[in-house]
């Protein structure tokens, strides 16, 4: 198989992981579920789902805070998948701002945490660090996701259509009303 049709069969996954990060951002304050990692994980100011099926393939939702949008929410109720977000990841006063693509898991546009090196060497240090260690926070959610994942599939996938289901009537917000209703 070449290798573009082996990404595009794992796909999926990705697709999945991207929904659980939104989910757990929303529904368990960002937590990875990993014992001993205080970090959180946000969905920040924009968002591409993606389908295969229907008229609109695409919508890129910008700005604002597209991750409690009524578009989000009804646009996952219609079959469609994200296939690109950006992400927030916080620990204690670090914080890494990238885009993970779903496809290949790609992390993009990082801004990393600012340097503390004063000579160019320890700037190099610091920023390889850095890089390491928001990588290092976004693969234990990766392991935590493909635990569950592997150790009860229905069940987790249950749970992500029920949190799509309450997000279409409001329920899955934070202050448990949507935006939208007056």
């Amino acid at each position: 198989m070449k290798p573009l049709e082996l990404m595009e069969q794992g796909r999926f996954l990705g697709e999945e992981f991207l929904l659980w990060l939104w989910m757990r951002s929303m529904t368990e304050g960002g937590a990875s579920g990993e014992e001993g990692d205080g970090s959180g994980c946000f969905v920040d100011d924009a968002i591409q789902l993606a389908s295969e099926r229907g008229e609109v393939k695409e919508i890129s939702l910008r700005k604002g805070n597209p991750a409690e949008s009524r578009e989000a929410f009804e646009s996952l109720g219609r079959g469609m998948r994200p296939a690109k977000m950006k992400l927030r990841i916080l620990s204690g006063d670090l914080e890494w701002v990238f885009t993970l693509n779903a496809a290949t898991l790609d992390m993009g546009t990082l801004k990393l945490p600012p340097s503390t090196g004063k000579a160019p060497h320890e700037r190099l240090h610091d920023r390889l660090f850095l890089l390491e260690e928001g990588a290092g926070h976004l693969e234990r959610r990766l392991k935590v996701f493909l635990q569950a994942r592997s150790e009860d599939p229905g069940g987790l996938e249950e749970s992500m259509r029920a949190w799509v289901r309450a997000g279409r009537t409001g329920e899955a917000l934070p202050a448990g009303e949507a935006p939208w209703e007056a």
